[in-house]
């Protein structure tokens, strides 16, 4: 019970969020501040100057409602913790705490897979996919200069390639499993390669280079979003929810969340366009724990 509660109180929250994240964009800020501004206008109040021999009063033409005049100064008296402020500060600093983690999440796996020499039933195949798109990411945040991007991507980026250089090996057993993930390797590889070195020899701007880079990152990060979509399908053939790791998939659907909620704040469809198709498939996952209890 105590799982289903918190699993409803995730998929509600989330959905509350998103709806206010898109209601803060349905009102710009410079309407806020317009409105604001035409209001105090109707009463202005009086500037004192103290550097007169008499005190002079006047009345300032466009005053600022949110700045104190003092002597030698002002000070601005407007509340920085504003919600703009905290979606475009705190929210990708935990969305990058929360990435690392899931970038993390399967090291005990390939640990305890490299420390029987057997990689069993783990599936190397979105591990790669994961290395390559962690790095594709990176270059894009480095591309557009974001900081929350770029860190967000780098311990995934080593973790990744470390788990894929970690299995290879282990798939000597199981030609098929090997072959599969080495010409991943390889396909995923060379596209990349190519793209960079047509981007880096064309005559494209940093802007175009910046959108290019930020399609084929997007589009790596669904086709590694819609892994679960075979266990997706098992669960509803069997009504069993086993296979769907709760946990796993409460942080993956608090993570896109937080990246959903930033990009649509700063307004880049390449990180809240994906985020939200990953939180799509994270909220069906939990749904189907809830309509399908493990048996």
């Amino acid at each position: 019970m105590k799982t289903l509660a918190s699993i409803y109180i995730i998929i509600t929250t989330c959905l509350a969020a998103q709806s206010s994240v898109f209601a803060a964009r349905l009102v710009p800020a410079s309407f806020v501040s317009s409105y604001r501004r035409s209001k105090a206008a109707n009463k202005a109040p009086a500037v004192v100057n103290l550097n007169h021999k008499h005190f002079a009063t006047s009345h300032a033409k466009t005053p600022n409602i949110n700045t104190l005049f003092i002597r030698g100064g002002t000070i601005n008296t407007a509340l920085q913790a504003s919600p703009s402020h905290l979606l475009t500060t705190l929210v990708p600093k935990i969305g990058v705490l929360t990435s690392t983690l899931l970038y993390f999440s399967p090291f005990a796996s390939v640990k305890r897979a490299q420390s029987t020499n057997n990689a069993g039933a783990l599936n190397p195949l979105p591990l790669t996919i994961m290395a390559v798109s962690s790095l594709c990411w990176l270059v894009y945040g480095l591309s557009i200069q974001d900081p929350y991007v770029t860190l967000s991507n780098v311990p995934g980026c080593i973790a990744s390639i470390w788990y894929v250089v970690t299995l290879l090996p282990l798939l000597k057993d199981t030609p098929s499993s090997l072959l599969k993930t080495q010409s991943l390797v390889v396909g995923l590889s060379a596209t990349t390669i190519t793209l960079w070195t047509y981007m880096s020899l064309s005559k494209k701007s940093m802007g175009q280079i910046s959108h290019l880079l930020g399609l084929y990152a997007s589009f790596l990060f669904i086709v590694l979003s819609g892994s679960p979509l075979s266990t997706i399908q098992t669960v509803i053939s069997s009504k069993n929810s086993e296979t769907i790791l709760t946990p796993l998939t409460m942080a993956q659907v608090v993570n896109t969340a937080l990246w959903s909620m930033y990009g649509l704040t700063i307004g880049d469809r390449f990180v809240w366009g994906p985020n939200a198709v990953g939180l799509g498939f994270g909220l069906v996952q939990l749904l189907l724990k809830l309509m399908f209890p493990d048996k």
